[in-house]
């Protein structure tokens, strides 16, 4: 579709909106879609929007909200080229970074335990020898008293030789199996969180009002697990195995309630344009 084409279903979409008398701020409250896209559309500029998906569902929003045929108006822009929306990966802040990288250093903390029962077993050493050599000098003492003869002040000794304890080794931890969510950091609109407790990741979204999105694994560049328009009450669940992150691009977020592994994800400090969640399953 040219440029002719695109403004002709501009014209189309806004003598609609002008025959109902309404606003661009009542389409947008309507559809939930910002003004500035409204507008682009309108004027034909179809290409600013964020991708074909996103022109698809704007459209289609925008004529159902005016009384038109949806279908009939996405016929005339089947064919337009749209650019990619740009989604910045989050960026984890370095001294977090350096403060992971610290905590998961097993080399330390097994340094650390053999010290300890290197200690333990020298100790041990040092209490056996004392009392080795403690029994050998009563033993010598007693082979020089005469047959026949007691020793008032000798007296038998009524506790029998402790055996040596070796060190009780201190028990690994139980692994927690209750899933925890945690908020990590925000770059831009990206929002980043870490679940641990759990193998896998188990994504549940319940929609209030009409919201679009598309979920990935394996991060923001990897498969795509699915994209589309969630209508008011809908409901979507998700398990993914075998992988370590899932990314969610969300176009309403306060018009969907979610929900990792039984957890509550808070999208209520999100803003309502799209955003991006990245979900990172450490094990």
């Amino acid at each position: 579709m040219g440029g002719e084409g695109m403004s002709e279903l501009g014209n189309t979409l806004k003598d609609a909106r002008l025959k109902k008398g309404l606003q661009l701020e009542d389409i947008q409250n309507i559809t939930k879609i910002q003004k500035r896209y409204l507008e682009a559309i309108e004027e034909g500029n179809l290409e600013i929007l964020p991708g074909h998906f996103y022109a698809r569902a704007f459209v289609k929003s925008y004529a159902e909200a005016v009384g038109l045929d949806p279908d009939v108006v996405l016929e005339q822009i089947k064919d337009t080229p749209f650019a990619q929306p740009q989604m910045e990966e989050p960026k984890v802040p370095l001294r977090r970074m350096k403060q992971e990288k610290t905590l998961f250093q097993p080399s330390k903390w097994l340094s650390r335990v053999l010290l300890g029962l290197f200690a333990a077993l020298i100790i041990c050493v040092i209490v056996i020898g004392v009392g080795q050599l403690s029994k050998s000098q009563s033993d010598g003492e007693s082979a020089q008293q005469p047959q026949g003869v007691v020793d008032d002040d000798q007296t038998e000794p009524n506790n029998p030789e402790q055996p040596s304890q070796e060190p009780e080794e201190t028990p690994e931890p139980e692994a927690s199996n209750k899933p925890v969510l945690s908020y990590l950091a925000r770059e831009g609109n990206a929002y980043k969180y870490e679940l641990t407790g759990v193998e896998q990741i188990e994504l549940s979204m319940t929609a209030s009002e009409r919201c679009w999105f598309s979920l990935s694994k394996d991060g923001q560049n990897g498969e795509k697990v699915e994209s589309v328009e969630m209508a008011a009450g809908s409901v979507k669940q998700w398990t993914m195995s075998g992988t370590s992150a899932a990314w969610l691009r969300i176009g309403a977020p306060q018009n969907v309630k979610i929900e990792v592994n039984g957890q509550a994800l808070d999208t209520s400090i999100m803003g309502s344009s799209a955003q991006n969640i990245s979900i990172i399953l450490k094990q």
